[in-house]
């Protein structure tokens, strides 16, 4: 039975489905670094996920634009900033970037499934 998580920190909410079995094993505002490597790997959770989406339509609503190949540097470093003040993690503009892709990607994935005859979501059993 899956099992959405909340939590209220942050100003906008992403819930996610989780197996009840590893619930426990969720890892909160976390980084760790790959000793074999430089990069930094971030673990994002939905706090993460909220400050960087809350910054990012804050900076498109009050510019009215984006760069023709999504969001521009400036509107990427309040995502950071956000990120960094409301949940004490530090990510990089590629971490930011990265994100991004993988939620646009879940989303296709989510509005591909609506779309599909027969399948609804039932928001009340969560």
């Amino acid at each position: 039975m899956a099992h959405l998580r909340h939590n209220s920190a942050a100003p906008f909410q992403v819930p996610r489905p989780t197996t009840a079995t590893n619930m426990d094993k969720i890892d909160t505002c976390t980084t760790h670094v790959d000793p074999s490597s430089k990069i930094w790997q971030v673990r994002w959770n939905d706090d993460m996920d909220g400050f960087m989406i809350a910054a990012l339509v804050h900076e498109v609503l009050a510019s009215h634009k984006r760069s023709d190949n999504g969001f521009t540097s400036f509107q990427v470093s309040k995502a950071i900033e956000s990120v960094q003040r409301g949940c004490g993690v530090v990510v990089s503009d590629k971490n930011v970037r990265a994100r991004l892709k993988t939620l646009k990607k879940e989303y296709a994935e989510v509005n591909q499934l609506l779309s599909i005859s027969g399948f609804r979501w039932d928001a009340k059993s969560g």
